[in-house]
């Protein structure tokens, strides 16, 4: 596992976003574009739906061929400032949607429903948690641990018996990596499963996400790149029944929930339907699609003004 896939999203948007505004103080306009375009290919490499992280590319981007690095620190810093504001609203909508005693179902290290935890904890509410472990990563082990520090009930269990747990819970609450135009979600693998076993089950599924994970390449047609890891995330070194020779692992990483599988989107703007995508996109932007440039457009102006190579 390397150093990017250990982050959430939204941590690794705090930590991309905390290097470019040291490097913007020191008024070295080529080295800042060098640290952009590095960042654009390893996010492409091994985080390729992190679309908090390409967004926050596309707007430091934009701002530094426009006005280069002359109050870019500060500009960074509002927009960090921004996304942790946008993470606690969208928690605090979220939070709307639960009541006393009800049960809640999670899956992952999401920093928006640490934040939805934190909020329901503030306001006095009383719940129990399903958390699944989350392989591989076991990233449903961090969330349960954190959950269980601010007093909740927590129950911990293994991806494959949320089918046989779903009668005990009430709705599900779910982070999310990218968020595409048609409503549709990438989050942490073991997302979708969840989310057909609770359409199964009726039970109300909701996303938790600013609108920085909102992926507006795929407004144009493209599609979110699904990263893999290797067998060391599901196989122990060392031990005894090593797999064969030639063996190949699939481990796939995140995976898509579809919309139908979703009932409501908590944004800092508001609890919306995976169908309503463009129309609050609009709504942001004053037109649809949004006119915006791609960020592989900004990288290639950025590698011909400051004389980087790209690859």
């Amino acid at each position: 596992m390397t150093e990017f896939t250990r982050y959430t999203g939204s941590e690794l948007f705090f930590k991309i976003a905390s290097e470019l505004a040291e490097i913007s103080l020191r008024g070295d306009e080529k080295l800042l574009a060098t640290r952009i375009i590095e960042y654009y290919r390893t996010l492409n490499t091994e985080r390729p739906a992190s679309t908090a992280s390409f967004n926050l590319l596309r707007m430091v981007s934009t701002r530094l061929l426009e006005k280069g690095t002359d109050g870019l620190a500060d500009y960074i810093s509002e927009l960090k400032t921004s996304y942790d504001r946008a993470l606690w609203k969208a928690a605090e909508i979220a939070s709307r949607r639960i009541v006393d005693e009800d049960v809640v179902l999670t899956n992952s290290n999401s920093l928006a429903i640490r934040r939805l935890l934190e909020t329901i904890r503030n306001q006095g509410r009383k719940i129990e948690l399903y958390v699944t472990e989350s392989r591989p990563g076991k990233e449903g082990l961090l969330i349960a641990e954190y959950a269980e520090q601010l007093g909740f009930k927590v129950n911990l269990i293994v991806d494959s018996a949320t089918r046989f747990f779903i009668k005990e819970v009430s709705k599900v609450f779910i982070g999310a990596e990218a968020i595409a135009a048609n409503g549709a979600v990438v989050s942490k693998i073991g997302s979708g499963l969840i989310a057909l076993v609770a359409h199964e089950a009726r039970r109300r599924v909701f996303i938790v996400a600013p609108t920085l994970k909102f992926n507006y390449e795929t407004i144009y047609g493209e599609l979110l790149k699904l990263p893999e890891g290797g067998a060391d995330l599901i196989i122990e070194p060392g031990r005894e029944g090593e797999p064969p020779e030639g063996f190949v692992a699939k481990v796939p990483l995140y995976e898509v929930i579809p919309p139908e599988y979703i009932d409501g989107i908590a944004t800092e703007y508001g609890l919306i339907a995976p169908q309503a995508v463009p129309l609050l996109l609009r709504n942001i932007y004053g037109s649809y699609p949004p006119e915006i440039p791609t960020l592989s457009q900004l990288v290639e102006l950025l590698a011909s003004k400051y004389g980087v190579r790209i690859r």
